[in-house]
């Protein structure tokens, strides 16, 4: 996807999406043991794949903003594309194909044990299933810092809708279900923690399902006609605060927990290294998250390695025209 420059200078563009951080960390400096140098082969970043009903680029993006920062460390990297035969890059992590790759902890989890975590992993909880996640991990790939931020599935309303309703949580809209026409992947329509989850834990069966897709805001745009009532609109979506849309509380914690979290191939990142991409998670928070997706989806840049390096000079990791 190619996105299309606006004539501004890179500081104008940061601070026209959300100001600079309050709190700017140290910025990332070249490793001197690391540094690029001719013919060093460069690090290899996976893309991942997305959560199913979240944005298709968010995982581009990530793998740049690791990349990003990495080049700004000295150390040459590059980024690879999703792999369609193996999605979430995890084999090809544990072989060396990929050297570095962001992920979704559930999704990696799932992933790393193909016949299911053991029934004792909460897949609500952040914590609980980073644990799983690392406890399941091939010996030759190890886990970094989790970002703080997530990717997770959600119910989204119109203040309309919300105000028509009272609705405010999940347990609100079980009693006007039957009335309400849902939209959202065709995953969702039939995944165990989709819509037959809130009917076996919430009572709630809707009145009709919209199989629609979020590449071209289709979803969104429905729920804006009022085609459809309610949204499976993810956590990261800048569209959620863009459109004021109220998500519904899910009180009893239907959703898999998806912390973005950096996995990477032993063998071949130093510790030095390593700090890098830890810093990088440490300031990417559900905000942040939010803001690299809402960076990219605007007409500022040309590239998704110019939205991260943007990013990236917002939350203070690299000095504007590094």
């Amino acid at each position: 996807m190619r996105l299309h420059r606006r004539v501004l200078t890179l500081g104008i563009a940061v601070l026209l999406v959300s100001g600079t951080s309050a709190c700017s960390p140290e910025p990332i400096v070249v490793i001197p043991s690391v540094s690029e140098s001719a013919g060093v082969v460069p690090l290899v970043v996976g893309t991942p794949t997305v959560p199913d009903g979240g944005s298709a680029l968010e995982g581009s993006l990530l793998a740049n903003v690791y990349a990003a920062a990495l080049n700004a460390a000295g150390v040459k990297a590059v980024v690879s594309p999703v792999d369609a035969n193996d999605p979430t890059s995890l084999s090809k992590l544990e072989q060396g194909g990929v050297d570095v790759l962001p992920g979704y902890s559930s999704l990696l989890l799932h992933a790393a044990v193909p016949s299911g975590p053991p029934d004792t992993v909460d897949a609500t909880s952040a914590s609980g299933v980073l644990s799983a996640l690392k406890k399941a991990l091939p010996a030759s790939v190890s886990m970094l810092d989790a970002a703080s931020a997530q990717d997770n599935d959600g119910l989204a309303v119109t203040a309309v809708t919300a105000e028509k309703y009272q609705l405010k949580t999940i347990e609100d809209l079980a009693k006007v279900c039957e009335k309400l026409v849902f939209g959202g992947s065709s995953a969702f329509r039939v995944s165990a923690y989709g819509v037959p989850a809130l009917g076996s834990s919430y009572n709630c069966v809707p009145k009709g399902y919209e199989e629609l897709g979020t590449s071209k805001n289709e979803l969104l745009l429905a729920l804006i006609r009022d085609d459809v009532q309610v949204a499976d609109i993810h956590s990261s979506s800048p569209e959620i605060s863009n459109n004021a849309l109220v998500v519904l509380n899910d009180t009893k914690a239907i959703f898999p927990v998806q912390s973005v979290v950096p996995l990477v191939y032993s063998k071949k990142v130093p510790a030095d290294v390593e700090g890098v991409l830890n810093k990088v998670s440490a300031a990417l928070d559900n905000d942040g998250l939010i803001n690299l997706n809402r960076l990219a989806a605007g007409n500022n840049y040309s590239t998704l390695a110019e939205a991260a390096n943007a990013w990236l000079v917002q939350k203070g990791l690299l000095k504007a025209n590094s």
